[in-house]
């Protein structure tokens, strides 16, 4: 029996899906092997995965970082040896899935199989969803839980599923415990159930929250003494409310360029062509993404990626509204092969800029560092290192001294000497920026001979032991 595939232009729903999904692990693993290093914020998460993984479970849960994000890893690690590359893994696998289950998802809502194969062909290409797919970073979890939020909300708010709307809460309280600042989206979903008087299904959604995201922010009290929702607060500030409405369009501006600029136009063109109850739902989610992230100081695109998902259904019906806009203007050829000949071109123009946006320049001194880290490890493993960058330290499984950092006070040899006696370092790393930022070393170090050093690229790295 074959499948229902719509109108569009693709022949099997199937097969296609199949060759979508493989061009995006194809695309994904890319950036999983040419990652230059493990990134800065991947080195606390990986750090945490290995504690849980070894059971120090008090050690993990005093970092700034949350809980959810690590533990995966730590799953991934208790098979695979190497931290670093289990959370690659953890991101790839997530990146996936979330493109099967927005697959699944779209062909529900838009009665239409070769419109959901496009929402996978674009989630795939989608540049960073790609990126985040192959990082060591929880963009990639947190995708995954709130995309499967919204869905299941949507599910369970219009057929009336019960157990929809405690999956949606389940889901939507491990993400707040992936990523802290989506705690505030419990404001929209509550207010959306409480418009159309369903106070148990409010209380269901709630229900996880209340059981495992309250346990932690009471531990959090107990930890430090303050109701906070994550240790981040400590670290992000709010900003002054007269600079809130000067942050409202630089979040907007980061939201239209996370979600694609190319993408963001057709998901306006296709906007009213969608169900009106999702439309509204995902508007009143955007408005409060925008307001709730102008009051943080540095809100950047990494913090709007999680509504890519969400808005590539409205994408696809833009893209079919400019399809048949064209067939109809273009009369004298025949439908079908006018509608070939666009969608051929549209694929093209968007994965060549998918491509495009997707690379990133490579981070040279990263993989230096890396280098070096990975030398010590062999040299001397466990040994502290002053650093910029806290990448040798990690790679060599040692204690990393941020030097900038321990030398912001006083800049001149006779401070540098008392930090490095009294946090017992083995070995100092020296780079380009560090010589801009402490000149007095370069003197020092000039008749030194250095256990490491490698140049690339009109930068260097060089290892002194002290």
């Amino acid at each position: 029996m074959k499948e229902k595939t719509g109108d569009g232009p693709f022949p099997c729903e199937g097969m296609c899906l199949l060759v979508v999904m493989a061009v995006g692990v194809l695309l994904r693993l890319v950036i999983f092997l040419s990652a230059p290093a493990i990134e800065l914020d991947g080195i606390g998460y990986a750090t945490m995965a290995g504690q849980f993984a070894k059971g120090l479970f008090g050690q993990a849960l005093g970092s700034v970082f949350p809980p959810v994000y690590p533990l995966v890893v730590a799953s991934f690690h208790l098979v695979i040896p190497d931290v670093e590359i289990s959370g690659r893994l953890v991101s790839l696998v997530f990146g996936m899935v979330t493109i099967y289950v927005s697959f699944l998802f779209a062909r529900r809502l838009l009665h239409d199989g070769t419109k959901a194969v496009w929402v996978a062909l674009l989630l795939g290409l989608q540049p960073y969803l790609v990126r985040y797919s192959g990082a060591v970073l929880s963009e990639s979890l947190a995708i995954f839980l709130f995309t499967i939020t919204v869905f299941a909300f949507y599910t369970g708010w219009q057929g009336r599923q019960r157990w929809c709307m405690v999956v949606s809460g389940l889901c939507l309280t491990l993400t707040y415990l992936t990523r802290p600042e989506y705690v505030v989206f419990y404001a929209p979903f509550i207010l959306v159930l409480l418009a159309g008087r369903r106070v148990r299904d409010s209380l269901l959604f709630l229900l996880p929250f209340f059981v495992l995201g309250f346990l932690y922010i009471c531990y959090l009290w107990w930890q430090t003494g303050m109701w906070m929702v994550s240790r981040k607060a400590t670290l992000s500030p709010f900003v002054p409310f007269r600079a809130f409405f000067g942050n409202v369009p630089l979040v907007a501006y980061e939201f239209f360029i996370a979600i694609f600029p190319l993408f963001f136009v057709f998901a306006l063109l296709g906007w009213r062509r969608v169900e009106k109850p999702y439309r509204n739902l995902v508007l009143l989610l955007v408005i409060f993404h925008v307001v709730s992230l102008s009051f943080v100081s540095h809100a950047t695109r990494r913090y709007s990626v999680e509504f890519i998902p969400v808005s590539m259904i409205f994408v696809v019906e833009g893209i079919y509204a400019v399809n048949a806009y064209l067939a109809s203007f273009f009369r004298k050829a025949t439908r079908h092969g006018v509608r070939v000949a666009v969608t051929a071109a549209m694929i093209a123009v968007i994965a060549c800029a998918a491509v495009f946006q997707t690379y990133a320049p490579p981070h040279v001194e990263r993989a230096l560092h890396k280098k070096a880290g990975l030398f010590l490890l062999h040299y001397q493993p466990g040994s502290v290192v002053a650093s910029r960058l806290p990448l040798v330290a990690f790679y060599e499984k040692g204690t990393s001294v941020d030097l900038l950092s321990a030398m912001s006070e006083e800049k001149d040899l006779a401070h540098f000497t008392r930090v490095v006696a009294e946090r017992k370092v083995d070995y100092l790393v020296f780079d380009e920026k560090v010589a801009e930022e402490l000149p007095f070393l370069k003197a020092y170090l000039s008749r030194c001979v250095p256990v490491y050093a490698a140049t690339a690229r009109g930068t260097f790295v060089r290892v002194y032991r002290l």
